[in-house]
């Protein structure tokens, strides 16, 4: 049974009827996703509670039920929700989805970590289990939330959702609760005066650029993405640090997901892939500049990018990644790219992207399409697998939240996932960031540690405006 109520309530912003709503629930896993920036999302979404759960750690599928028992899974977690999927009358959310007029009404919700890969990809393994693991968070945890509120941004109206009868009972106090008096919740401050290392030093980093250009030379790969971690040992507010962010950089995905001992707080710009009423998107976004102080040297940015061989180069190769990707889960004959290298701007930087469309075969569903293009090739390089194991042998860590997903696969068949980049870890006593740059054979070393520390502008610039 799905329980659901409507009503107006336009004189609040997503991130304060969160924060009414956290205040309401204290203690209960919650996630805040919303949509900016150049983006047509309608809905940002609050999802409160775990009523069910599902997660991987240490190579474990733990499934933790309603009545709150964990059971260890033999299979992958994938494998595990292709069965539980299968149970599910997808009518009754179909009708929902458009009765109530909007894009999700139950289903998993929550993250998946780049290092998943191994799990998909099992001839990875070799490379994959003996990376050092510096954050200890699952590698996957995602949960069935017990109340869903979806808020429209065209017209300001509220949905709540839940399929617990004693939630539906709620449903009038937190109505009346979300059109009380708000009190302004003020910024809290960074605690701590560490102003920050990188996982590799700037030799480091060149050492693997070089390396990485010598096995390009060599024929195993043509590209590859080598990252960064930043690591400040501080104590911040996640809920702080996300309202700076969103406000210095807003994106077509923007998150802040707290879970029991860690928080994800991010603002992408990269959808993973999206799959709805059978139609699917995969968006490459290869080639950066960094924006121009006005609009005559912003143009001129645009201009030398779009005219930059490598970054065109890169590109192509990318698309030709994603289109190989979606092909083995398509439709014949449907494969499509459109919009071709065109420009997206954000706050700090500037874009080359592309959308790849096809059609989903018949025989297949979102978690064979997320398992075919998971993680997408703009974080790895290609080809994947070789690329893949190579990062695994120069970065020597696992990368965990960075590069991997966040979204949501819903009960109709549906799903919409953003890559986690422009996204940091918070825990207790510590914020994570990582960035990249694609690796082609005539990168410059400079340039390509420049483009690491521009895409990590925004997150760095929104740390120091709580320090």
């Amino acid at each position: 049974m799905i329980y659901s109520k409507q009503f107006i309530l336009d004189q609040l912003a997503p991130i304060a009827v969160y924060s009414k709503l956290k205040s309401m629930f204290k203690g209960e896993i919650s996630h805040l996703l919303e949509s900016a920036g150049q983006s047509d999302g309608n809905y940002s979404f609050i999802c409160i509670g775990a009523r069910e759960r599902l997660q991987y750690i240490n190579g474990e599928t733990i499934y933790t039920d309603s009545d709150g028992l964990q059971h260890k899974k033999e299979e992958n977690p994938f494998t595990f929700l292709k069965e539980y999927y299968k149970n599910i009358d997808t009518t009754e959310y179909k009708e929902a989805t458009t009765e109530l007029k909007i894009g999700y009404v139950d289903g998993f919700i929550g993250y998946i970590g780049y290092d998943m890969v191994k799990v998909f990809e099992p001839k990875l393994n070799s490379s994959m289990d003996n990376l050092k693991d510096e954050l200890n968070t699952p590698d996957l945890d995602l949960m069935l939330p017990k109340l869903i509120l979806v808020y429209s941004h065209k017209n300001h109206q509220i949905t709540l959702v839940s399929t617990l009868k004693e939630m539906n009972y709620r449903f009038d106090s937190i109505e009346n609760e979300l059109k009380s008096p708000y009190e302004y919740v003020h910024m809290k401050k960074n605690i701590g005066n560490d102003k920050g290392s990188f996982a590799h030093s700037k030799e480091k980093f060149f050492q693997m650029i070089d390396d990485s250009k010598e096995m390009i030379r060599s024929g195993d790969v043509f590209q590859i993405l080598m990252t960064n971690r930043f690591t400040r040992n501080i104590k911040v507010d996640p809920f702080s640090f996300y309202r700076i962010l969103r406000t210095k950089n807003p994106s077509p995905y923007m998150f802040l997901m707290e879970y029991d001992d860690f928080n994800i707080v991010g603002s992408s710009p990269e959808v993973m892939v999206r799959l709805s009423e059978g139609e699917l998107l995969l968006r490459p976004i290869a080639g950066t500049r960094k924006r121009g102080k006005n609009k005559h040297r912003d143009k001129e940015l645009e201009e030398e990018l779009l005219a930059d061989p490598k970054e065109l180069a890169e590109h192509l190769m990318l698309i030709d990644l994603g289109r190989n990707d979606v092909s083995r889960v398509a439709k014949t004959g449907t494969v499509k790219v459109e919009d071709m290298m065109h420009i997206e701007r954000f706050s700090h930087v500037m874009h080359i992207v592309s959308d790849v469309t096809a059609t989903l075969d018949d025989d297949k569903d979102m978690f064979d399409l997320f398992m075919a293009t998971f993680t997408a090739g703009t974080m790895t390089g290609a080809p994947k697998i070789r690329a893949m194991e190579l990062i695994a042998e120069y970065e020597g860590i696992k990368r965990g939240f960075y590069s991997g997903s966040v979204g949501y696969f819903g009960f109709d068949g549906n799903m919409d996932t953003a890559i986690t980049i422009r996204t940091a870890m918070v825990k207790d006593d510590k914020v994570v960031l990582q960035a990249g740059a694609g690796v082609v054979a005539d990168s410059q070393n400079e340039l390509e540690y420049l483009e690491v520390t521009n895409k990590l502008g925004a997150l760095v610039h929104s740390l120091e405006d709580l320090d």
